[in-house]
Protein backbone atom coordinates (compact mmCIF):
# COMPACT_ATOMS: atom_id res chain seq x y z
CA UNK A 1 0.00 0.00 0.00
CA UNK A 2 1.22 3.37 -0.79
CA UNK A 3 1.10 4.79 2.73
CA UNK A 4 3.53 2.27 4.26
CA UNK A 5 6.71 5.11 4.07
CA UNK A 6 4.22 7.47 6.92
CA UNK A 7 5.78 6.84 9.85
CA UNK A 8 3.00 8.30 12.61
CA UNK A 9 3.27 10.72 14.89
CA UNK A 10 1.33 11.46 17.89
CA UNK A 11 -1.10 14.58 18.29
CA UNK A 12 -0.63 14.85 14.82
CA UNK A 13 -3.97 15.78 13.21
CA UNK A 14 -5.89 16.48 17.07
CA UNK A 15 -6.64 19.30 18.78
CA UNK A 16 -2.92 19.19 20.15
CA UNK A 17 -1.37 20.44 16.93
CA UNK A 18 -4.29 22.92 16.81
CA UNK A 19 -3.82 24.14 19.90
CA UNK A 20 0.33 24.51 18.95
CA UNK A 21 -0.86 26.17 15.52
CA UNK A 22 -3.66 28.66 16.74
CA UNK A 23 -0.95 29.36 19.82
CA UNK A 24 2.07 30.12 16.75
CA UNK A 25 -0.36 32.14 15.12
CA UNK A 26 -1.84 34.35 17.73
CA UNK A 27 2.57 34.76 18.44
CA UNK A 28 2.54 35.82 15.23
CA UNK A 29 -0.25 38.22 15.43
CA UNK A 30 1.40 40.32 18.23
CA UNK A 31 4.80 41.25 16.32
CA UNK A 32 5.01 43.02 12.90
CA UNK A 33 8.37 41.60 11.92
CA UNK A 34 7.24 37.89 12.52
CA UNK A 35 4.35 38.74 10.49
CA UNK A 36 6.53 39.89 7.43
CA UNK A 37 8.93 36.70 8.04
CA UNK A 38 5.08 34.06 7.59
CA UNK A 39 3.87 36.26 4.81
CA UNK A 40 7.75 35.71 2.83
CA UNK A 41 7.11 31.98 4.16
CA UNK A 42 6.22 28.91 2.34
CA UNK A 43 4.93 25.51 3.93
CA UNK A 44 8.50 24.42 5.47
CA UNK A 45 9.84 27.85 6.14
CA UNK A 46 6.70 28.61 7.94
CA UNK A 47 7.09 25.10 10.04
CA UNK A 48 10.45 26.09 10.68
CA UNK A 49 9.50 29.69 11.88
CA UNK A 50 7.31 28.05 14.38
CA UNK A 51 9.73 25.97 15.46
CA UNK A 52 12.34 27.95 16.01
CA UNK A 53 9.64 30.02 18.14
CA UNK A 54 8.90 27.06 20.13
CA UNK A 55 5.74 25.59 18.85
CA UNK A 56 5.11 22.20 17.57
CA UNK A 57 3.71 23.03 14.50
CA UNK A 58 4.91 20.56 11.27
CA UNK A 59 4.64 21.23 7.60
CA UNK A 60 1.25 18.57 7.32
CA UNK A 61 0.11 21.32 10.10
CA UNK A 62 0.02 23.89 7.84
CA UNK A 63 -1.01 22.09 4.92
CA UNK A 64 -3.76 20.14 6.58
CA UNK A 65 -5.81 23.48 8.02
CA UNK A 66 -5.56 24.01 4.41
CA UNK A 67 -7.19 20.96 3.31
CA UNK A 68 -9.62 20.57 5.94
CA UNK A 69 -12.52 20.52 4.57
CA UNK A 70 -11.53 17.96 2.04
CA UNK A 71 -11.60 14.32 2.89
CA UNK A 72 -7.80 13.63 2.80
CA UNK A 73 -6.56 11.72 5.34
CA UNK A 74 -2.66 12.01 4.50
CA UNK A 75 0.08 11.35 6.79
CA UNK A 76 3.03 14.20 7.72
CA UNK A 77 5.62 13.15 5.10
CA UNK A 78 2.99 13.07 2.54
CA UNK A 79 1.66 16.26 3.09
CA UNK A 80 5.33 17.60 2.79
CA UNK A 81 5.18 15.90 -0.69
CA UNK A 82 2.05 17.77 -1.30
CA UNK A 83 3.87 20.87 -0.39
CA UNK A 84 6.46 20.53 -2.45
CA UNK A 85 4.31 20.03 -5.36
CA UNK A 86 2.64 23.50 -5.05
CA UNK A 87 3.94 26.00 -7.23
CA UNK A 88 6.49 28.46 -6.15
CA UNK A 89 3.90 31.09 -7.13
CA UNK A 90 1.50 29.45 -5.00
CA UNK A 91 -0.14 31.79 -2.20
CA UNK A 92 -0.62 30.12 0.95
CA UNK A 93 -3.51 30.97 3.01
CA UNK A 94 -0.97 32.02 6.06
CA UNK A 95 0.15 35.31 4.06
CA UNK A 96 -3.06 37.03 4.09
CA UNK A 97 -3.61 36.79 7.71
CA UNK A 98 -2.56 40.50 8.08
CA UNK A 99 -2.62 43.44 6.20
CA UNK A 100 0.75 44.61 5.07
Amino acid sequence: MWRTGCSPKLGRGDGLSAEQLNSFLRHVGTEPALQRRLRDSDATAAAELAVSLGFDVAVGDLIRYKARATSWQLCDEELAVVAQWQPSEQPYWWQYIWSQ
